[in-house]
């Protein structure tokens, strides 16, 4: 054992002892570790471990010398200084501590002239900045959200922060930004932070402006304000009822607001008849069960069923995956056909809530500030609830501001099959039906990725032609986690690349896949595909290369494919990893969400 690996566990022990006493000794609970992050000898490599239990334990006087490392220019490199951003972001949302004095330094992170010049950092500063409510900031994020050249994440950032500062200038801004003459994005981002304001007027106004939106325009996520906030989609409907919406903007309002797991019933109600579609159906009876039985199994298409259930705004692979590929809040359907009768997958899909596993009941937690959260618990103790959402993400909820918590429903709602035909019903639950049975939908032999992330927006640099290394470098490999979005191959392995061009029209797709390497050696890649593709694993190029081997580490790998999809009716492709003969290595395809 190294000299500074005894000394850190010997401070991580008395940190430990110092926390224990903290009652009879009150000034911090990171002493030992203050001392050492400020004496100087703190290797590099060290430093973020050390900041990151400050940031956890430390009280005010402890955080306040990591908020000054962050604002420092040279304080900490850009990736340590984003995360003890976010680690203090924690501190205060889930302990309600913040550094001690002055925080309007924070302002030079947050202003659009920032020494950073990084767009990552500027948010997370605008996140940290209002999550403190620093009212220095204010003028900045007036600006921010009122410039038509912010970039949207920053102007949506600058929104929410002044929502969160909520002083009389703030509000104003947000109301004049809500109103009419405003871009709709702008609009609409504007109202969804008024929600937490002024409700009532919030929704006279969402009421407003989707009256006067198109399809085109993609209204739908004004929704989550309402849906988040107590008694908001009952404001919300209450608006609408005066203000009706076009039939097919009531269709999307109403798609999304089942897709992430709601069926409110006024606002449900009110959409439903805007858009001349029944209101949600009762349970159906055994009878009613045992007839669709019969139907799927002399009807049902398991083919067509499979498009149907991977399509957008049916959302099963929103809270369901099919080898372990898709949402996390449900359950994994792989083997679901191979263990379960016909009747019991039919009333799943009818009736959600008929028999809900015990790891799948959400829980609904009213917040002091009248937000609501719904999700399934991942874990809690004694500071923070973590749940995963109807979308899939992590969220957390300090114990502190729960003022009520109560059992929720399936995160699938009921009546979410009002959007299907009869057939697709049929088609949907023999597919279903069909999972895990041997045959077409059986569990693979053969490792394959499922779960593959497609870059949006790529550069030319990517797309104009084959790029070179440090392009894969800088615009991959170099990324942010949002600039991708995920995509889902079928229960074989195959990914269908026309659901991902524009109509029929050729294009440049960039296309990533994940596996973690536990034991290193080499792994057989087989890519199969119908379009042209180049290929790279993390930064060495394989080219035109379609079946290769390949010795990788311990660690998680990224492959990234470019393919030139073609006008053809069905272009195709599909990645194998297997182990060569002889080889020790041991890894697993990344799946989820």
């Amino acid at each position: 054992m190294s000299p500074f690996v005894r000394i850190f566990a010997s401070l991580l022990i008395g940190c430990l002892f110092a926390g224990s006493a903290l009652a009879e000794d009150p000034p911090s609970a990171v002493g030992p570790l203050m001392k050492l992050f400020q004496s100087g000898r703190l290797p590099a490599d060290r430093q973020g471990t050390v900041a990151e239990m400050i940031c956890n334990r430390g009280n005010e006087h402890d955080l306040r010398v990591v908020f000054d490392r962050v604002v420092q220019p040279d304080g900490f490199p850009p990736e340590l200084r984003l995360k003890a951003m976010n680690w203090l972001v924690d501190a205060a949302t889930t302990r309600k501590v913040k550094p001690t004095g002055d925080l309007s330094a924070i302002e030079k992170l947050v202003s659009a002239n920032a020494p950073t010049k990084s767009p990552v950092l500027q948010l997370a500063a605008i996140k940290l900045a209002a999550t403190w409510k620093v009212p220095a900031i204010s003028d900045e994020l007036q600006h921010l959200a009122t410039d038509a050249k912010t970039d949207p994440a920053l102007q949506r950032a600058a929104i929410d922060g002044l929502v969160a500062i909520g002083d009389p200038g703030s509000v104003d801004t947000i109301r004049k930004l809500a109103g009419p003459g405003q871009p709709l994005p702008v609009r609409l981002q504007a109202i969804t932070g008024l929600v937490t304001a002024d409700l009532h007027t919030a929704a006279a106004m969402a009421a407003d402006a989707l009256a006067g939106s198109t399809a085109k325009d993609d209204p739908k996520a004004v929704l989550d304000g309402f849906l988040n906030r107590k008694q908001g989609t009952e404001e919300l409907a209450a608006a609408l009822e005066k203000k009706t919406p076009a039939v097919d903007v009531a269709k999307q309002l109403l798609r999304y607001m089942y897709s992430v797991g709601r069926s409110d019933p006024a606002l449900s109600d009110v959409l439903s008849k805007a858009a001349g579609i029944a209101t949600d159906p009762t349970p159906p009876t055994p009878e009613q069960v045992a007839k669709l039985v019969a139907e799927v199994t002399a009807k049902g298409n398991a083919a067509r069923g499979e498009q149907i259930f991977r399509k957008a705004d049916v959302s099963c692979m929103k809270c369901h995956s099919v080898s372990r590929a898709g949402g996390q809040v449900g359950p994994e359907l792989s083997a679901v056909g191979g263990s379960s009768p016909v009747d019991y997958i039919v009333n799943s899909i009818l009736n959600p809530n008929l028999a809900v596993k015990e790891q799948y009941v959400t829980k609904v937690f009213v917040l002091t500030n009248g937000m609501v959260m719904t999700g399934v618990i991942i874990d809690r103790d004694e500071v923070r609830v973590r749940i995963r959402d109807a979308a899939g993400q992590t969220v957390t909820v300090p114990t502190a501001d729960i003022d009520e918590e109560v059992e929720g429903k399936s995160l699938m709602p009921q009546g979410l099959t009002k959007f299907l035909t009869h057939d697709e019903l049929l088609d949907l639950a023999k597919f279903v039906s069909e999972l895990g049975k041997p045959g077409a939908y059986g569990i693979p032999t053969v490792p394959t990725i499922q779960r593959w992330k497609l870059l949006q927006n790529p550069p030319q640099e990517l797309t104009s032609e084959v790029p070179h290394l440090e392009h894969i470098r800088q615009f991959v490999l170099g990324s942010q986690p949002n600039d991708w979005i995920s995509v889902y191959a079928r229960v074989a392995g195959v990914l269908p690349l026309n659901e991902l061009r524009k109509g029929s029209a050729p294009t440049v797709l960039i296309l990533q896949g994940e596996l973690e390497v536990t034991a290193e050696g080499k792994v057989a890649v087989n890519l199969i595909s119908t379009e042209k593709t180049h290929i790279w694993v993390d930064a060495e190029a394989f080219d035109t290369q379609r079946k290769f081997e390949v010795s990788l580490a311990p660690g998680r790998h990224k492959i990234t494919i470019r393919v030139e999809v073609s006008d053809r009716d069905a272009p195709e492709l599909k990645l194998e990893l297997t182990k060569p003969e002889g080889t020790t290595v041991q890894f697993d395809v990344v799946g989820g969400a």
